[in-house]
């Protein structure tokens, strides 16, 4: 007889199970496609030969992204808690690893993120609304809170809103490439050449550069488990949803791509400091730049609002498995959210974007981001081999292909991460250290007496 993992009877403690799987998928989505795709085409351009090698590159990372989106698909289904990684982590290897994992989270990798994209927020709305420097901090700490208040109004509320900024990030996206592939004379010829080396060649490390930057941006499909106690039917809406948000997302940007090289060339894209800018002025003359603002602030309100969402009921899954503080698992009685978790999240967020300390320690998250990452999709092969009879809604096709391309690839990146920038992961293993005297201290408190 096989051991399942029920999904429990609701609670009056427990989130409701209100979401579907375009609420799930528009998590997903509206995370990914933030800053990235705005920014990243032209480093990675810099490193690829040609319009095949700059298409192909974005495409192996929608691969990527699908093969780690189809591991965390039959996790969901395993354990179809709200939590995620940090559930992952939990049943895989024990509570320290969840607890560190959690402890990372917490205090640097969520709240520096949102902080990070909050001010790229506050950036382009200086475009249309200028205000100095001095006031970017805390408008961008102010956006933090705002969203963080929003999405504790009600679970429904924020989809909602999430769903709003995802579909007109997405239908903004389209009309640019739709205007590049359609309404630009020449495009064809700008393809040209399919295939040419850039100025100075093609390096091995400069083509891993590349692809740790797309893999970057493509970075996101990994919150979308943390609702997975909120959706209505666990088995199904969270494949589905993984499926949907990284197929889509690997379909727009590779055609945003495509149009980018329409309009600009290959060169064009290397040398543009601002691609999007470049490309929606050339297809909508001045206000063009109008638009692509328009686009980044609906992009980035988005993605803020999609990893409030995430990192909250990460900490709310370790207020409920006494790895945290109880009341942070808790759920509000009227608004059945976890409203101490996402004030929470955003008074941390508030703070780092205030301070403007952000930068340096997310460059130092990377490397530690990437061993979680690691061990998440490794754990698929530790239950397949530790709990052969456990319920699984969904098995990985072609298994073990997809959990091991990923491991491959991701672990070569993260040798790379550590000899392009040994320091900074150093760094961030040594804040990482600091979890075991916390994990301790913690479990002495929590024993009986």
């Amino acid at each position: 007889m096989s051991q399942g993992i029920p999904v429990a009877p609701a609670e009056a403690r427990d989130l409701r199970r209100v979401l579907g799987v375009w609420d799930a998928a528009a998590l997903i989505v509206g995370i990914i496609i933030g800053s990235g795709i705005f920014a990243t085409p032209p480093l990675v351009a810099s490193h690829l030969p040609g319009t095949l090698g700059i298409l192909g590159i974005w495409a192996l990372g929608g691969v990527m992204a699908l093969c780690g989106a189809l591991c965390y698909a039959e996790l969901a289904g395993m354990f179809p808690r709200t939590g995620g990684s940090f559930v992952f982590l939990r049943e895989g290897y024990g509570r320290f690893p969840a607890f560190a994992y959690g402890w990372s989270a917490l205090l640097v990798t969520y709240p520096a993120s949102i902080a990070a994209v909050a001010v790229v927020f506050t950036a382009y709305l200086a475009r249309l609304v200028p205000m100095p420097d001095a006031v970017r901090g805390p408008v961008a700490a102010a956006l933090c809170l705002l969203l963080a208040g929003l999405n504790g109004v009600g679970v429904r509320l924020g989809a909602w809103t999430l769903k709003l900024f995802t579909g007109a990030k997405v239908l903004a996206l389209g009309a640019v490439v739709l205007a590049a592939l359609f309404l630009r004379r020449g495009a064809g010829a700008n393809l040209h050449p399919l295939w040419g080396a850039p100025e100075g060649g093609v390096a091995p490390g400069g083509v891993a550069l590349a692809l740790a930057a797309v893999i970057w941006t493509y970075e996101g499909w990994t919150d979308g488990p943390t609702v997975a106690g909120e959706v209505r039917d666990p088995d199904r809406d969270m494949v589905r949803a993984l499926l949907i948000g990284t197929l889509g997302v690997t379909v727009i940007y590779v055609l945003a791509n495509l149009a980018y090289v329409a309009v600009l060339g290959v060169d064009g894209v290397r040398r543009s400091d601002s691609v999007a800018v470049d490309v929606a002025g050339a297809l909508f003359g001045n206000a063009g730049q109008v638009y692509v603002t328009l686009l980044v602030l609906v992009s980035t309100l988005g993605s803020i609002a999609g990893m409030i969402i995430g990192a909250s009921r990460v900490f709310y899954a370790m207020g409920r498995e006494n790895l945290f503080f109880s009341w942070v698992g808790r759920v509000h009685p009227h608004r059945g959210t976890p409203l101490a978790a996402l004030l929470g999240v955003g008074a941390i967020s508030a703070l780092y974007a205030l301070l403007g300390t952000f930068e340096g320690i997310v460059s130092y998250f990377i490397f530690v981001s990437t061993i979680w990452l690691i061990l998440n999709i490794a754990s698929v092969i530790v239950h397949r081999r530790r709990r052969p009879g456990i319920r699984r809604p969904f098995r990985i096709p072609l298994y073990p292909l997809p959990p091991l391309i990923y491991l491959g690839v991701a672990c070569g990146l993260l040798v790379q991460l550590f000899l392009e920038n040994t320091r900074n992961s150093l760094v961030g293993l040594a804040i990482v250290a600091v979890s075991v005297p916390a994990f301790l201290v913690w479990e002495r408190a929590r024993a009986p007496r």
